[in-house]
């Protein structure tokens, strides 16, 4: 019975550090996406800028 409660109480405090590595995870992922947008924003701008050049 002993060895019951302590399993339980280890599998708490494994969900706890799931949970942080999965936030983790989540604004690694964020901040990707945002790098990926921002990227994708500035070759537009410098297409935009050739464009108008030549025209």
């Amino acid at each position: 019975m002993a060895k019951k409660a302590r399993t339980g109480h280890h599998q708490h405090r494994d969900s706890e550090r799931a949970l942080a590595k999965n936030t983790a995870a989540e604004a690694r992922a964020k901040a990707a996406v945002k790098d990926i947008h921002s990227i994708s924003a500035k070759t537009r701008g410098m297409q935009q800028k050739a464009q108008a050049k030549r025209g």
